[in-house]
């Protein structure tokens, strides 16, 4: 299906971050790249796991710290 990739560029695009960023998420394991069937130098990731990574995330606050007594 063409539609469930989308090329690096289009994800940093979308993501609104510099090609840098993308393989920078991919190495460190946000995303998975494959490689295109039609040009070998083409690498691409999910569109689904790019639209997923811009959906906001709950934030994880601490409990409160007592005051000492």
């Amino acid at each position: 299906m063409p539609g469930d990739f989308v090329t690096m560029r289009e994800a940093s695009e979308i993501l609104g971050v510099s090609k840098f960023t993308m393989w920078r998420l991919v190495r460190d394991g946000v995303f998975d790249a494959f490689q295109s069937g039609s040009d070998r130098r083409e690498k691409l990731v999910r569109r689904a796991d790019v639209e997923a990574y811009k959906e906001p995330k709950p934030i994880m606050l601490d409990e409160p710290k007592k005051a000492a007594a």
